[in-house]
This record gives structure tokens, sequence and C-alpha cells, in this order.
């Protein structure tokens, strides 16, 4: 269930991203109430400050914390009919047959005792990002290479789209809007594919590997090897560069849960963390690579913002292949 859990997830990330967009075509309006000017520029911020107080509200009227279960189990005081057989079993049949039986009991009870020990300091939370990354397989860090690579990829493509359309194609915003709107909408039903019937058919590290080769296809379409840029180049690159970046983070999450260790699943450094600040790196820095194309030209801006991300893509797909056999 783990992958069909993780396209769900992505799912609903891809309708917020088609939301957006759209939403952001009907509020090409301009009006004013008393001294509040309301725009293309303000109304945006206007309806995510309601949305967010309505989610707010929701949050707290209705998220219930799991439970988290403890070992009360091994902790739990034995009953009285418990004590009284381990005593009638102690004073019978637990009796040594031979003489320094009782000595190397008590020497295999120490050494128990410090197993034991020794196994509930290994279950336990990483306490800093150094524990942390020392927590952190081959595998482990090959799953956040792609993770950062795949968020990499969708910045560029939904970052620099705008100034792209308008420069080759010379779209309007609302035309932009309606291009990413769809964009994200061809998510939903591509993405239930997989978590419905993909997934019963391909192991998730095949998958995996295979929606890398189609992002490294998609960046490969970007870029503009001719004076003529044509829009059937570009929708189709961006929607296979796009669709298969949201289908490759799904088997991504499904994946990075199952190769990493489960100290890192609990605590303030988990997972979850690594998993978003690489996301969150990989979006930073998606952006000033944008931003310093810029200082290039327009004209130079598709091709140089596209090589990282073409590097980065093939740099991932040998890290997947390395670690392919610890991947399940």
């Amino acid at each position: 269930m783990r992958l069909q859990a993780s396209a769900g997830f992505v799912s609903a990330s891809a309708l917020g991203m088609a939301c957006g967009p759209a939403l952001a075509g009907f509020l090409q309006i301009k009006f004013k109430i008393y001294s509040l000017s309301f725009n293309q520029s303000t109304l945006p911020g206007w309806v995510m400050c309601i949305s967010w107080l309505i989610y707010l509200l929701w949050l707290w009227l209705t998220f219930k914390e799991p439970e988290h279960f403890t070992k009360t189990l091994v902790n739990e005081q034995p009953s009285e009919s418990g004590r009284q057989g381990n005593s009638n079993l102690e004073a019978g049949l637990a009796e040594p047959l031979l003489q320094g039986i009782e000595r190397r009991q008590d020497e295999n009870s120490e050494v128990n005792d410090d197993t034991e020990v020794e196994s509930e300091s290994s279950h336990e939370p990483a306490t800093s990002i150094a524990s942390a990354y020392r927590l952190l397989t081959p595998s482990v860090k090959a799953q956040l290479l792609i993770y950062f690579m795949l968020k990499y990829a969708m910045e560029i493509l939904l970052s620099e789209s705008s100034v792209v359309t308008t420069y080759y194609f010379s779209w309007s915003t609302s035309a932009v809007a309606i291009f990413l709107a769809i964009l994200g909408l061809t998510v939903l039903p591509v993405n239930a594919i997989v978590g419905s019937y993909v997934t019963n058919l391909f192991e998730d590290r095949q998958i995996l590997l295979a929606s890398e080769v189609m992002v490294l296809i998609g960046i490969i379409m970007s870029f503009c090897f001719t004076p003529h840029y044509s829009i059937p180049q570009y929708v189709l690159s961006a929607f296979i560069t796009f669709v298969f970046a949201e289908v490759l983070e799904g088997v991504n999450l499904s994946l990075l849960s199952r190769v990493m260790s489960s100290r890192l699943s609990r605590g303030t450094y988990n997972g979850g963390l690594l998993s978003t600040e690489a996301g969150t790196l990989a979006r930073v820095v998606a952006d000033a690579t944008i931003t310093a194309a810029g200082y290039l030209g327009t004209d130079l801006l598709l091709n140089v913002t596209l090589l990282p991300s073409l590097v980065i893509c093939i740099v991932s797909i040998a890290a997947a292949l390395y670690t392919y056999n610890n991947l399940y």
C-alpha cells in the first residue's frame, strides 16, 4: 500500500498545483473597496489568506493525533498467578543439573542485559543532523538525490514557464495559467493508473528507473536546438518531464520509507525532514540558477537552466543503477 499512498499524496499535491494557476487565471480582475485595492497582484494573497484560515479551523476541529504505541507489554508486572507459576517452575524444572551452570547462567543474563541495552539504544531516534546523516545508507542517499533531481527539474519547468512562453510564443498570463493547470490535472489519472495497476505488474525500483529515464527524455526534448522553438515541442516535453517527475516522486517516497532506518521514523531529525530539506534545497538552487541565467539573456535562459537538470538527472540514474539491488 505504500506506493498507492505515496501516489495519492503526490496526486493531492499536483491537484493543488493545478488549482493555483487556474485560480490565478480567473483573478485577472481589478476593483476597489474603500481604500483596499483588489487586482491580479493582491487577490491571490486575499484568497490564500481566507483559504488558510478555513484550513486552520478545519485542522483544529477535526484532526486527531494518532496513538503512539509503547512497549507496555514488556514493562507490565506479571500477575499473581503468573508469579506463582514462575516460582513453581524455578523451584522444580529450572534447577541446575551440573555444577557451574548457575555461574554461566548469570554470565549469559549479563550478556543479554547488555544486548537489550544496546538494542534499545540502536532504536533511539537521531538527535542531530550529524547523527541522522550517519544513518544514511547509499540507498537512502541515492533516493534523496533522486528527490533533489525531480524537485529541481519541476521547479525549473514551472518557474521559468511564464518567461519562456512569453519570449517564444507571446503567451499571456491567462494562457500560461491554463497551461499549468492542465499540466497539473494530467498527473491525476496517471498516478491513479500507476498506484492501482502498474504497481501490481512491476517492482517499485523498476518503475523508479523507468520514470527517471522518461524524465531524462523530457529534459532532452526541452532543449532549443533550432532557431524556431515550436509550441508542440515545448508542450510535449513539459508534459513528459512533469508527469513522470510526479510519478517518480510517488515511487521515490515509497522506496525511501522502505530503505530508510527505523531510527529516522521518529524524532525531529526524521526521514520526512531530510526529504523536505532536499526538496527545499532543490527549489532554492533551481531559482538561483534561473536568476543567474537571466543575466545571460532571455534567449539563452532555456538551454542554460536545462543543462544542470540534464547532468543531475544522469547522475541520479547512475546512483539508482549503483544501488538497484538494495532498492526493495
